[in-house]
């Protein structure tokens, strides 16, 4: 919010209870326990410190890098909302870091616009190429993440197109040893998120239809599983 101070604001809403300002909570997808000491209500640029909050308000939690979104903040360690869905990636890019003198704010930058939900992220099967394969439902969100990488991070990006045009998710726990012996059309390509859930990357649709006529026991979905804790 201010180019000049670098803080984040996770922004809450208050579901149930009562929030009080420095209580204790758990944030249950990593299993943490969290003091909410830095909480504000915003207006414009204008911020005013919150000593409590009831279901309905919204609040902006400071310094709490680690929050995703859909994530559940609670006294309870047994409550948990379900995690908001994601659209279906359809585009997909390379984005390249042709600075390697900037490469640290590069790397923070997009791990932490990722955090956000601008776009999602896999990491190629078999491959040492450190160089991110984005996905995102439009182009307009690449536009976007590499605005912000370069005026807010001051990081320099070159885009890359990639040749996939749908993603699937495999059934989670799917073991090396099964994703080696899948049998994979022209052009697809093995992945996995950033939860390390494995994924098949097709370039076009006659090819993701070929894969599952040949694999009719396998289950594939077009959402990811949800997270899990301790990620």
């Amino acid at each position: 919010m201010d180019p000049k101070h670098r803080d984040r604001i996770a922004f809450v809403r208050i579901v149930s209870g009562k929030f009080e300002r420095d209580m204790n909570v758990i944030h249950i997808q990593s299993g943490r326990k969290v003091r909410l000491s830095s909480s504000h209500k915003l207006f414009g640029n204008e911020r005013e410190t919150v000593d409590e909050a009831y279901p309905g308000d919204i609040i902006g939690l400071v310094g709490h890098d680690g929050f995703g979104i859909g994530d559940t903040l609670s006294t309870d360690p047994k409550i948990r909302f379900d995690e908001i869905p994601r659209f279906t990636p359809e585009v997909f890019e390379y984005f390249h870091n042709p600075n390697t003198a900037k490469f640290k704010q590069f790397r923070q930058g997009l791990d932490q616009l990722l955090l956000e939900g601008v776009a999602q992220a896999f990491h190629l099967k078999d491959t040492a190429s450190r160089v991110p394969l984005l996905a995102a439902v439009g182009p307009l969100q690449f536009e976007v993440l590499q605005y912000r990488l370069e005026t807010e991070y001051n990081a320099e990006t070159r885009r890359e197109s990639a040749p996939f045009t749908a993603v699937r998710w495999l059934p989670q726990g799917t073991s090396t040893e099964t994703l080696d012996t899948l049998s994979l059309p022209t052009g697809a390509r093995l992945a996995f998120d950033i939860d390390s859930n494995p994924v098949a990357l097709f370039p076009s649709e006659w090819s993701l239809g070929y894969f599952t006529q040949n694999h009719p026991n396998l289950t594939l979905t077009a959402l990811a599983p949800p997270r899990l804790q301790n990620r």
